[in-house]
């Protein structure tokens, strides 16, 4: 027989504490982080922010694998220091990137000023069609502060993002954007009500610079295949929507300055063919390598994008 003694002692003990997910322990870094930023005068907030972004390149060494590979494709050259050097300044704006966001959340950052007046110009000549148009942006100098402003200046403006595995977080991340006036569109739930928001001529915001091996498009990307997501082609084709490849970089390391680029001139034709999606795809990957040629540090890209490029670019620990 067995000790039944010994069992019940065994179920009267407390049972172990289960650990937090990681989407928790997200939420909390999250707003310690917040509440941090939130006390720290911005010049000196900017300053941390940057060299916790050095710092990281040398602890991080998946994401400095993936960096030296991407960035040798993108500069044509496996010179370890310019790598390096592009790699280390890459993920310090990304991380002065996460400072804007969470000023911007806590209202403690104002709206940069935006040259480029140009570029607003044409994309209301495209919506003069009535047809909306997909805006694909890439992780790429500061996306959510480009965003804001449009939606500042009145644009109807949605957004497609994905949740974080925990609801506080998606209110706190998700909220935030929706606060600065865009209507944010799930990931699980987009297809109707991405085409809704294009329908009542607004604008559609997508990110493309995501790998998708098997589920995309493949095209030609710094002289080498990649595949992106497919689905701003085919939402411009299924709309009649202007396809706008768009990114907002910044003009100076404090985010008080920001310049607005784009190719305003795909409209897609009214017949979808097969082909017409990798072709539109094709032309939007082309002007955003243009935008990441002129200004590479402002490309946030910590996976390696290109298959297998790794060796070729001679990328190492």
């Amino acid at each position: 027989m067995g000790d039944s003694n010994g069992a019940e002692r065994a179920r009267s003990l407390p049972r172990a504490a289960s650990l937090p997910s990681f989407g928790a322990v997200q939420y909390w870094a999250w707003r310690a982080a917040r509440a941090t930023i939130g006390r720290t005068p911005a010049p000196a907030a900017y300053r941390i922010a940057g060299g916790l972004g050095h710092a990281a390149y040398w602890c991080w060494p998946r994401g400095r694998r993936a960096m030296r590979a991407n960035f040798a494709r993108v500069l044509g050259t496996a010179e370890r220091g310019l790598v390096d050097r592009v790699g280390r300044a890459s993920l310090a704006g990304y991380f002065r990137y996460l400072v804007d966001f969470m000023r911007l959340d806590g209202g403690r950052f104002r709206l940069p000023q935006v040259e480029g007046e140009a570029a607003f110009a044409a994309l209301d000549r495209l919506l003069e069609r009535g047809r909306g148009a997909v805006i694909v942006c890439m992780h790429y100098g500061n996306w959510d502060a480009g965003a804001a402003f449009a939606a500042a200046k009145g644009y109807p403006l949605a957004v497609v993002a994905e949740g974080f595995g925990d609801p506080r977080l998606d209110e706190l991340v998700l909220g935030a954007r929706e606060q600065l006036g865009m209507q944010v569109i799930r990931l699980e739930r987009a297809g109707p009500s991405m085409v809704r928001a294009l329908r009542r001529n607004g604008l559609l915001a997508l990110l493309i610079d995501r790998p998708v091996p098997g589920e995309g498009v493949e095209v030609s990307f710094f002289g080498e295949p990649v595949e992106v997501p497919a689905g701003p082609a085919r939402l411009a084709l299924a709309t009649g929507a202007a396809l706008v490849p768009v990114a907002f970089r910044r003009s100076d390391p404090l985010g008080r300055r920001m310049e607005v680029v784009g190719d305003f001139s795909i409209v897609p034709c009214d017949e979808a063919k097969p082909e017409c999606v990798r072709t539109l795809t094709q032309r939007v990957m082309t002007a955003h390598e243009q935008f990441i040629r002129e200004r590479p540090e402002q490309w946030y890209m910590f996976r390696e994008l290109w298959r297998g490029n790794g060796a070729r670019a001679g990328a190492a620990p």
